[in-house]
């Protein structure tokens, strides 16, 4: 399929990059559970440390709206992060039910070692490219992630 792409139309093409997406998902899924082998963290711990990381404190809700996945996960997450010590769970003044969540140090550690490894595998991964190839990817699947959230602009003659 993606060997003939010379012969593709554009539309064709991003057709068969998009029917990509689900393999690639479950490729990075399995390279970054490889990764994480003996760090005591899974790939959806991982992606609430990362954002914690990122945002310093956040509500489930909050959390589970960046990761745009579910509640439920979100909040077994959090459970056994916090029974494991890696987060820390503050009351919210502004919401008696929905505590922030912050990482302690030994979570910052290990995310930011977690991080600094992927990084910097991503450098020689990203020398494959030239930087209007990356800037045009990240175009693409972001406005792909847009146009998938809000059902191809059909509201909106414009797009």
């Amino acid at each position: 399929m993606a060997n003939d792409t010379d012969k593709m139309s554009p539309t064709e093409m991003l057709y068969a990059g998009m029917q990509l997406t689900r393999p690639l998902l479950r490729n990075i899924t399995a390279r970054v559970e490889a990764d994480l082998d003996g760090t005591g963290i899974s790939v959806g711990e991982r992606a609430i440390l990362e954002v914690l990381l990122a945002v310093q404190q956040a509500t489930a809700p909050e959390i589970t709206q960046i990761l745009q996945v579910k509640r439920q996960l979100v909040g077994r997450l959090l459970k056994d992060l916090v029974a494991r010590g890696l987060l820390k769970s503050i009351p919210n003044p502004q919401h008696r039910t929905s505590n922030f969540y912050r990482l302690t140090e030994e979570s910052k550690a290990v995310i930011e070692g977690i991080r600094s490894t992927e990084m910097a595998r991503m450098t020689q991964f990203v020398e494959r490219f030239t930087d209007e190839e990356i800037r045009a990817y990240f175009v693409v699947q972001s406005t792909i992630n847009d146009v998938m959230i809000s059902g191809y602009g059909e509201n909106d003659a414009s797009n």
